[in-house]
């Protein structure tokens, strides 16, 4: 039988996504947790085994975060579909603009860096990702009633997801938030003409 943490669980988790999506997990080691928590290493490995035990804790927590934020942002957005993702994207970018260092998403840094070692990286990351084609298929589904088909919903919400994904990998070059929401009125556009068809 396990025996019960003697530490705040989920302190010790957000202080990891913060030490590895700022350094990366070559980067951050038991001992920058360990300070930066003040839990003891000793506690930190029987908790979760070793690094990779707690990065994989830390990733999916963080994933999972960040599918519920797209669903909250989808789902509570008025007005038509080409209104709801332009809440999405806006909401992408000003996420990115508020990040120190503009040190972009520890999923898509992660899957760069730990994709080809780490199986578990990549089948986090595609539930996740899965999970935010999920939100935007449903909300263009509301909204476009009968003028979309699945397969056009599908791919849509896919595309949707890719650029928001590419346009916090610009953010991390310093690309203006202004020039990303150029970006993202393309795929708006992309939107609209579909639903034209």
């Amino acid at each position: 039988m396990a025996r019960p943490r003697q530490f705040d669980e989920q302190m010790v988790l957000d202080a990891a996504i913060e030490l590895f999506w700022s350094r990366g997990f070559e980067g951050t080691s038991i001992e920058h947790i360990s300070t930066s928590t003040g839990v003891g290493n000793g506690s930190i490995y029987a908790a979760y085994g070793n690094k990779l035990g707690l990065f994989l804790a830390v990733f999916e927590l963080y994933c999972d975060r960040r599918a519920a934020f797209i669903e909250e942002v989808v789902e509570t957005a008025e007005g038509s579909a080409h209104d709801a993702v332009g809440n999405f994207f806006e909401a992408v970018i000003a996420d990115c603009a508020s990040q120190p260092g503009r040190r972009g998403c520890l999923m898509i840094n992660s899957i760069a860096e730990l994709g080809q070692r780490v199986p578990e990286v990549v089948s986090i990351s595609a539930r996740s990702t899965g999970r935010m084609e999920m939100s935007l298929a449903n909300r263009l589904r509301q909204a476009g009633g009968e003028s979309l088909d699945d397969r056009d919903v599908s791919a849509l919400s896919a595309h949707l997801v890719l650029v928001s994904q590419g346009l916090i990998q610009l953010s991390r070059l310093g690309v203006a938030p202004d020039r990303l929401r150029e970006i993202a009125e393309v795929s708006r556009k992309t939107l609209a003409s579909y639903a034209a068809a």
